[in-house]
């Protein structure tokens, strides 16, 4: 399946950072433009701090690997958020192309009818996929603290919602699906509920699916919205559970977990652990949580979830 325009726009945009707004918003336009003709462009890179700027600087003189820049920290237009770079991206959108070719070229000239001065035109030494636009004004009047002035363009409107959540994107419907999985019991150790649907949240979702038995690409459509939003309704098992080894362990576990944590008051099995402890194991931490729910609601209070605790947290429920 080919990337989706709307997965290239979030992704550039990410990867921009504070760039100026409108050359934030001419970079879009070129990733919009290409689209359009066939080629598959993404932003790499924008604003660049001075640490990162002396990095880059550093590689091939007091670094390993070879020299790519020429530039110190403050002879660059990407310190003043003035530069954006650009690559070419595989039709899945999963591989990252640094070929010279005629698309990069196209690419480029495109960037350069919006104004961008083209790296690839430099010489002796060639920046292939450095875009900069200046404003007018040198470096030296750059850090002689002048801003650059532009007739605003509003060029950019935000690609058509398509309705599905899948690698590349961010944002605050990102997060709720991590925050979802997360209180499904799938990990998500790097990152968390960050927002940005990385490989480490597909991986969850697809296992997620996996689980659930529909097909897994790890995106998120209407039937995995519509699973999302099944499994995150309890069903309380008919079981009896207690402390023993090995400990039950299962998704009846962790529904039982699941609903003593989201219940008002809140009984966590482990607060301030991965999950608050909604792991699916019912081990003395989970027992000790069922008898806290079981003494604030004055049952027998014996650790043990069975028919009255399952009958009280059903009531709790509706």
């Amino acid at each position: 399946m080919t990337v989706s325009l709307k997965t290239l726009v979030n992704r550039s945009i990410r990867n921009m950072g504070d760039v100026h707004p409108v050359v934030k918003d001419r970079a879009v336009t070129i990733i919009e433009r290409a689209y359009r003709k066939g080629i598959l462009a993404q932003i790499s890179d924008g604003l660049r701090t001075h640490a990162e700027q002396q990095a880059l600087y550093n590689k091939g003189r007091t670094a390993p690997g070879n020299i790519v820049t020429y530039a110190p920290p403050g002879f660059s237009y990407h310190n003043f958020g003035l530069a954006v770079d650009f690559f070419l991206v595989s039709n899945d959108g999963k591989r990252a192309l640094w070929r010279v070719n005629k698309s990069w070229k196209q690419v480029a000239t495109i960037a350069k009818d919006l104004g961008f001065e083209w790296g690839g035109d430099w010489s002796p030494f060639k920046d292939y996929p450095h875009l900069q636009l200046t404003g007018g004004l040198a470096l030296i009047d750059l850090r002689a603290g002048k801003k650059p002035i532009f007739a605003i363009q509003t060029s950019y409107q935000p690609p058509e919602d398509d309705g599905l959540l899948e690698k590349g994107e961010s944002g605050a419907a990102i997060k709720r699906l991590q925050e979802q999985l997360l209180d499904l019991g799938y990990k998500l150790p790097m990152y968390g509920a960050d927002g940005d649907f990385g490989a480490e949240t597909e991986a969850a979702v697809k296992a997620f699916q996996k689980d659930r038995g529909i097909k897994v690409d790890g995106i998120v459509g209407p039937v995995t919205r519509q699973e999302l939003k099944e499994a995150a309704k309890p069903v309380l098992p008919d079981e009896t559970y207690w402390v023993k080894t090995p400990p039950f362990y299962g998704n009846g576990v962790r529904a039982v977990q699941g609903t003593l944590a989201s219940n008002k008051p809140p009984f966590y099995p482990e607060k301030g652990a991965e999950n608050n402890g909604v792991d699916g194991y019912y081990g003395p931490k989970t027992a000790d949580a069922v008898e806290r729910f079981q003494s604030y609601y004055r049952l027998k209070q014996d650790g043990i979830y069975g028919s009255e605790t399952r009958k009280k947290l059903l009531s709790l429920l509706k």
